[in-house]
């Protein structure tokens, strides 16, 4: 009797098996102009595709990469998209991986929806004192959390005017910014995040607590 119930669920065991391991295809378009994903661990932002998965799906971030598509500025592609997943991800790494299985439309025109939408504002502390030029511009206090930690943010802020003696609480915005002059390199290589000022909140004269040494 327990031989019949093991050669029984079998079956079962491996279907469950093969459930979790089973790809899918989607139909995915990619906008011309890239957005900002967010770093899973710790602060930070990367370029990242903006999609629509189905001609009535609304616009959402994937980081990527999409194996096999090579992203060019001002052409919207419509790709046959194969998603796998994959068995053991890293902590902070995506649970799938996508390979484009074929190409579908390619048009040259201007993004159907604004990638600042995708960008979101965060407000930060500035401490009164740079970090090591060699490894970052500034501490920062990332204010989205209750008690936030200084931490070494590696980006000047287009648009602010530090002056040591001076803690700042700011407003800023990251956004994708294509680069023409890396234009042969593959991919994301050619775009990277800059953070820019939307709001001076606080400007006061004090020496900020608690820095790093």
């Amino acid at each position: 009797m327990k031989k019949w119930l093991l050669l029984l669920m079998t079956p079962l065991v491996l279907g469950a098996c093969d459930k979790d391991n089973t790809s899918r295809t989607e139909i995915w378009t990619i906008a011309p102009e890239k957005g900002v994903a967010g770093i899973t661990m710790g602060f930070g932002y990367i370029p990242a595709y903006i999609v629509q998965k189905g001609a009535n799906a609304s616009w959402e971030i994937v980081p990527g990469p999409i194996e096999g598509f090579s992203f060019e500025e001002g052409w919207q592609t419509t790709l046959r998209v194969r998603i796998d997943r994959i068995a053991n991800p890293p902590a902070d790494g995506s649970s799938e991986r996508y390979t484009m299985e074929e190409q579908l439309a390619r048009t040259e025109t201007t993004s159907p929806v604004d990638p600042l939408t995708f960008s979101p504002e965060l407000e930060i502390r500035v401490a009164s004192r740079r970090a090591d030029a060699q490894i970052a511009a500034y501490w920062i206090q990332d204010l989205r959390y209750d008690t936030p930690q200084w931490q070494a943010f590696p980006s000047e802020i287009e648009g602010f005017d530090f002056k040591p003696g001076h803690e700042y609480r700011l407003r800023i915005q990251p956004v994708a910014v294509y680069d023409e002059a890396k234009s042969d390199r593959i991919d994301n290589d050619s775009w990277s995040v800059k953070y820019r000022l939307r709001e001076l909140l606080s400007d006061e004269v004090k020496e900020s607590e608690g820095l790093p040494e």
